[in-house]
């Protein structure tokens, strides 16, 4: 290592630049995550919804029909 205060401080900010770029990184892949696993729970809630909608109008075609006989 030289004993160099100018080079040493260059090292530190080459040091200083990498790390945040690793940390802009990793925040960038924690964000896509999130928003994937949002788009997944808004999918899952949707099908849901649908699921149970046809479940009650089934219930009620079937009411109806009873009804009518």
């Amino acid at each position: 290592m030289s004993n160099s205060p100018y080079l040493y401080e260059k090292l530190v900010a080459i040091r200083h630049a990498e790390i945040h770029q690793a940390m802009q990184q990793s925040h960038k892949s924690t964000h896509v995550e999130q928003s994937s696993t949002f788009a997944s729970n808004a999918a899952d809630r949707f099908g849901t919804m649908l699921v149970e909608l046809g479940t009650r109008l089934q219930r009620t075609k079937h009411q109806h029909k009873a009804s009518l006989s």
